[in-house]
């Protein structure tokens, strides 16, 4: 299968305050970028239709293998602009305040107010996607009260969890175990969740259609290299040693049903456990329940606030509203904290355990 090597094999930036940009520096960058685009692809985040500006092929075809098709006759609620412009365009021209690494002429700039995402000179997916995300919960979590999580999630017998974890914390990994050992695991998410909330209950609706996984998940997962190697790949030959895919930057685009079997892959889930993991050498503790309050203050407290670095709004009214929608999600199903530091078995088996209690 074909594969590309991106100019950036990471995000350049961290996403923080500094990304952000006033309405009138937004109606300048897009005013700037119309000319470029070839492409205009409309995607479904939850029911929120986000439309994607690019001029970069690549980007294109991740988009539309990634994303589930949305409504025709349904306006856009968001714009992604994906522009290479040759490196013309400067950051003084770009951001409105200091940013780090300013001798990299390229970036992410958000406008809150308009829902407009531009993504300036590179071509890894990794940027477009998150931000993307981002601004589906911006809209999501205050227009309709639905929660974004950053995880993976699943079913056991019909009782679905979800994974929250910083990054590299396990959540591909804890995920995939639980499902393929157990006879009646159902696969859902692998990186990001919408929760909404209906009589008392939460259920939780898939993002992707296709997952973009980094491809050092065949290190626990052997049976996946040769999968892989048949889909679209990001920063890895599908020809290259098998060493070339554990490192931790290298994608893949792949459909889940060519994970798992396809009728163990479904669309939404009914939530009754969380799980939080962490990774704490120090703690002999495996798993142990928590109140809803005490996950709600682990996870703004987190270094990756949320257990979400895709996030791009921040401030005391957004954490509030977070607050709230994860402390009606913990009140439903009933959170547990992990210490994924274990034996990826002993993990499994207890996810498995308290899934089905």
């Amino acid at each position: 299968m074909s594969y590309i090597q991106t100019k950036f094999r990471g995000r350049i930036r961290p996403y923080n305050p500094s990304m952000l940009i006033s309405t009138k520096r937004r109606d300048q960058l897009v005013e700037y970028c119309e000319q470029f685009p070839k492409f205009e692809d409309d995607a479904s985040f939850n029911g929120i239709k986000i439309r994607l500006h690019t001029n970069i092929d690549h980007i294109h075809d991740f988009w539309t293998d990634n994303w589930f098709g949305a409504c025709p006759d349904m306006r856009p609620h968001a714009h992604t602009y994906v522009v290479d412009d040759g490196g013309k365009i400067q950051l003084g021209e770009f951001f409105e305040k200091p940013v780090e690494q300013p001798e990299v002429n390229a970036g992410v700039a958000y406008n809150p107010e308009t829902k407009t995402t531009i993504v300036l000179n590179t071509d890894y997916y990794g940027e477009t996607k998150p931000t993307s995300l981002a601004m589906a919960a911006d809209i999501l979590e205050d227009q309709y009260s639905i929660l974004s999580v950053h995880g993976a999630s699943g079913a056991i017998n019909g009782r679905g969890y979800l994974l929250i974890g910083p990054t590299n914390a396990g959540k591909t990994t804890h995920s995939y175990g639980p499902i393929m050992q157990h006879p009646k695991g159902e696969f859902h998410q692998d990186d990001w969740i919408f929760v909404r909330f209906f009589a008392g209950k939460a259920f939780g609706t898939s993002s992707e259609r296709q997952f973009y996984m980094r491809t050092n998940s065949i290190q626990n997962f052997p049976w996946l290299e040769p999968i892989f190697r048949q889909n679209k790949l990001e920063n890895v030959s599908p020809n290259a040693p098998r060493e070339s895919f554990l490192p931790g930057l290298p994608r893949v685009m792949i459909d889940p049903k060519r994970i798992v079997s396809p009728e163990k892959v479904v669309d939404e889930i009914r939530i009754y456990k969380t799980f939080l993991l962490s990774r704490n050498p120090k703690d002999k503790m495996v798993i142990r329940s928590l109140e809803p309050d005490e996950a709600v203050e682990i996870l703004s407290n987190a270094p990756e606030k949320w257990h979400n670095n895709y996030l791009t709004t921040f401030g005391s009214r957004k954490d509030s509203r977070r607050a709230q929608l994860f402390k009606k999600l913990f009140e439903i199903a009933q959170p547990y904290l992990v210490n994924t530091i274990a034996k990826v078995e002993e993990v499994r088996n207890l996810v498995i355990k308290v899934a089905t209690s």
